[in-house]
């Protein structure tokens, strides 16, 4: 990828050429206009100021080469003294080959413009069509549009409304009923509220992805307990999943596979995260499989929260107790004895 003195440098050198050319046909125009000319004074002081402009274009040239090699070794993208310096070069050859074109196009014209009978240089097409399009009556032929009223001295004229503004209304009517038939007759585009609801709609999507992208990135070092609609999920997904073993309630039942999920007695840990590292990499030794590749992280940190969420409930004809008292660490109560109860 190239640097941004380096992108700049290219520019500025590109542009010596059109600077250039515009330079010479300006000189060779206003060569050619004063010998021409009758009142050669006028044009000797022109030609001095183009003469001086183009030895500033020369200057402007000769510091864009002195500014390639210390803007091409710089290895910055920032805007240090380097790409300033080239931003004013830029700057001052779009200056001057506007300037050079602007000056040779004013001498062409005043060269080549034709004139009439009388000797007036004839109006070109876009003066004669702006004269239409704001044709006010010259001051002289005022006092045919003089309609008789004076107030304070102040004469009242009957000009007509000015071309252009009357096609400038014209067009807000078509404006108005294209805009009428698209929103309101055929119904093809939608009004401002619904444009509205539609962007609030996109917004709750977007959203919607981006916590769910965020929820995904939930791993048992940074699961934490979930509320209660997340919890109604983790029930839905735990009576999927974990029912066969371990019941619909988490409780299992006398004799059945699973251990019971709402006492205080744990096999592999009783804490949130020890839970979702049960469901995500499950206990082969156990019988206890690995969800990680059936369950996206947010469904197992929300299994998690609802298995944490019914610890204590003692649903009827629960197992029994197996593995080791679990106290959570914000309890300050002494821990009983460990009950050994083979699996």
């Amino acid at each position: 990828m190239l640097e941004l003195n380096t992108v700049l440098l290219i520019i500025a050198v590109v542009l010596l050429l059109p600077l250039y050319m515009t330079g010479q046909t300006l000189l060779l125009a206003a060569k050619d206009q004063l010998n021409n000319s009758k009142n050669k004074s006028d044009l000797n002081k022109g030609l001095g100021v183009l003469l001086l402009l183009m030895f500033f274009s020369q200057q402007v040239s000769a510091q864009a080469t002195d500014a390639a090699a210390p803007a091409a070794a710089a290895t910055t993208t920032g805007f240090d003294i380097y790409t300033w310096l080239l931003i004013l070069v830029i700057v001052v050859e779009v200056f001057l080959i506007g300037l050079f074109s602007r000056l040779t196009s004013n001498f062409f014209r005043a060269a080549y413009t034709p004139v009439n009978e009388a000797g007036v240089a004839e109006k070109s097409w876009f003066s004669q069509v702006w004269d239409k399009m704001n044709r006010f009556k010259p001051l002289e032929e005022e006092g045919s549009v003089d309609t008789g009223h004076n107030y304070d001295g102040i004469r009242e004229l009957d000009n007509i409304t000015p071309p252009w503004f009357t096609a400038g209304f014209l067009l807000t009517i078509l404006f108005a009923i294209v805009y009428l038939w698209r929103y309101h007759v055929s119904e093809s585009a939608p009004l401002q509220v619904q444009e509205y609801e539609m962007e609030i709609a996109r917004a709750e999507i977007e959203d919607a992805a981006r916590l769910s992208s965020q929820a995904n990135k939930v791993d048992e070092n940074s699961v934490v307990m979930l509320g209660p609609s997340d919890i109604e999920q983790g029930k839905k997904i735990f009576g999927e999943k974990c029912a066969p073993c371990h019941m619909a309630h988490g409780g299992s039942m006398t004799g059945g596979v699973g251990p019971n999920l709402t006492d205080d007695y744990w096999i592999n840990g009783g804490s949130l995260k020890e839970i979702f590292t049960t469901i995500k990499y499950g206990r082969p030794d156990k019988g206890m499989i690995s969800w990680k590749d059936q369950l996206s992280p947010m469904q197992m940190a929300q299994a998690a929260s609802f298995v944490k969420s019914i610890k204590g409930s003692n649903p009827p004809g629960a197992k029994e107790p197996q593995g080791d008292l679990y106290v959570e660490e914000t309890t300050t109560a002494t821990a009983p004895d460990t009950v050994n109860v083979n699996k």
